[in-house]
């Protein structure tokens, strides 16, 4: 009797393995595991993400308690500790698993990594053991600059002019890091108020690489099909389908009115 049980239970592990390796190949985790391996020592700073296990995730949100979540978009966000880091854990719901999804999540990662600046928001790791990824970031405490202007979680009466400056410098200084200071310089392709995350002082750091574009250097553009936010896609990229930094100008342009107006494009 013992050891039939014994059988049933390793059985039931055996077919669990199995699963999550099956995700882990699906949400792209050997060919992040081979970027993360050619991007060491390629840009300075780029850091080694770490896989985090499904077992890792439950734990930090004590079973993805809803009590703990801090934000939505495509997802529920957790606020957890994971390796003593105050985090973001980004679990995708309601979404189908689809290869342009898996792209996205892909993108949004491996560019992460190779990301060392101050006005850039740091990604911490992935769990790709689960149906849809999950997406471990920093933790900062006062959301989206969407919401700090337009009303929402993290609204704030006293989002001053000397706030909005620093904004304005700060996604200046992100831009200029992505454009001119990596290996292979990074367009964005959806710099916006969503984009822009702020911390406790109301430093800005720029956000969600998952539709950026790499950019061989001596090369001056890039055909790509149009991607980003309406209202601050640059024209001429629309008519071209061409990538370079100037696309991200634009959209920078667009979101400098945004803070002097309050109002959303």
């Amino acid at each position: 009797m013992g050891q039939a049980l014994i059988k049933k239970n390793n059985k039931k592990k055996g077919v669990k393995f199995e699963i999550k390796e099956e995700y882990f190949i699906r949400n792209g985790g050997i060919l992040l595991q081979k970027q993360c391996a050619l991007s060491q020592g390629q840009d300075i700073g780029s850091r080694q993400l770490k896989v985090f296990s499904i077992e890792d995730m439950e734990g930090a949100t004590k079973c993805f308690d809803p009590h703990l979540i801090v934000g939505w978009g495509n997802g529920n966000v957790y606020k957890a500790i994971v390796d003593g880091h105050m985090v973001a854990i980004k679990a995708l719901v309601d979404l189908k698993p689809t290869p342009e999804l898996f792209d996205l999540v892909f993108t949004e990662v491996s560019t992460g990594m190779v990301m060392n600046h101050n006005n850039m928001v740091k990604i911490y790791g992935s769990c790709l053991e689960t149906c849809l990824p999950i997406i471990v970031y920093e933790f900062l405490e006062n959301g989206c600059l969407f919401h700090c202007l337009h009303g929402g979680p993290s609204s704030n009466k006293n989002f001053n002019w000397s706030y909005r400056l620093r904004v304005a410098t700060d996604i200046a200084y992100a831009l200029s890091y992505m454009h001119n200071a990596l290996s292979k310089p990074v367009v964005h392709r959806d710099v916006q108020s969503l984009s822009v995350l702020l911390d406790q002082s109301f430093d800005a750091k720029l956000a969600n690489f998952g539709i950026s574009v790499s950019v061989t250097p001596g090369e001056k553009s890039k055909k790509w099909p149009v991607q980003g936010t309406p209202g601050y896609i640059d024209p001429e990229y629309v008519q071209t389908q061409e990538v370079t930094d100037k696309c991200d100008v634009y959209s920078f342009g667009v979101l400098m009115l945004e803070l002097l107006t309050g109002r959303h494009p």
